[in-house]
C-alpha cells in the first residue's frame, strides 16, 4: 500500500529552517528546533527597548543617576543579545553601535557648557548638566538611527515611545 504524500502548497521560511535532512526510500523528514529566528530576536530586542524611559522622557523628568543607570542597562541588553548573532548577522553592527552610543554617553556627560543657563544646583539635586543634555541627544539620535536600520531590515514596526526616537522619513516630514 502507498501512501500519498502531497506537497506543500506553501513552504515558509520558519518551516525551511528547521527541515535538517530528507531520507528515503519512504520518505522521510528531519526537523529540528533551531530557536528563534533573527527577526524574532530583534523584535524581543526592540520590547526591552521600548521599556526604557531614557529613550524618550522629557528633559525636566530625567534624574542624572536614572538616566546612566537605564543607559547602562541598555548597553548590557545590548550585549546580550550581540551574543545571540554572529559576525555575518546584519543585526550585529546596528546593535555593537547602539552599545557603543551608551558607552559615548557614559564618557561624554562631563562636557562642560558654561554659558548655557544651567543652575549648577540642579545638578548637585541629582538634575542633568549641559553636557548631560547634549550627550543625551546625541545618545538618543543614534539610537533612533541604528532602530530605524534594524526595522527597516527585518521588516518589524517599531512601537509606543520607542517610535519617536526614529527618525523622519520624507514621507512622514509636513
Amino acid at each position: 500500500m502507498t501512501i500519498p504524500i502531497r506537497a506543500a502548497k506553501h513552504l515558509t521560511g520558519e518551516t525551511a529552517r528547521r527541515i535538517t535532512g530528507i531520507s528515503t526510500p519512504w520518505f522521510g523528514v528531519q526537523w529540528s528546533d533551531p530557536g528563534p529566528s533573527d527577526r524574532e530576536r530583534i523584535r524581543r530586542f526592540f520590547i526591552e527597548l521600548e521599556d526604557k524611559r531614557v529613550l524618550y522622557n522629557p528633559q525636566w523628568l530625567e534624574v542624572r543617576s536614572q538616566v546612566d543607570t537605564s543607559v547602562d542597562n541598555i548597553r548590557a541588553i545590548c550585549t546580550e543579545a550581540l551574543k545571540t548573532f554572529s559576525d555575518r548577522d546584519f543585526a550585529t553592527l546596528p546593535i555593537s553601535n547602539i552599545r557603543a552610543a551608551c558607552r559615548r554617553y557614559l564618557d561624554e556627560t562631563a562636557l562642560e557648557f558654561p554659558c548655557v543657563g544651567f543652575n549648577p544646583l540642579d545638578e548637585r539635586r541629582g538634575g542633568m548638566s549641559a553636557g548631560a543634555f547634549v550627550a543625551l541627544g546625541a545618545f538618543r539620535a543614534s539610537v533612533g538611527q541604528e532602530v530605524a536600520r534594524l526595522s527597516a531590515f527585518y521588516d518589524l514596526d517599531v512601537q509606543g515611545e520607542l517610535a519617536t526616537v526614529v527618525p523622519a522619513t520624507d514621507e512622514e516630514e509636513p
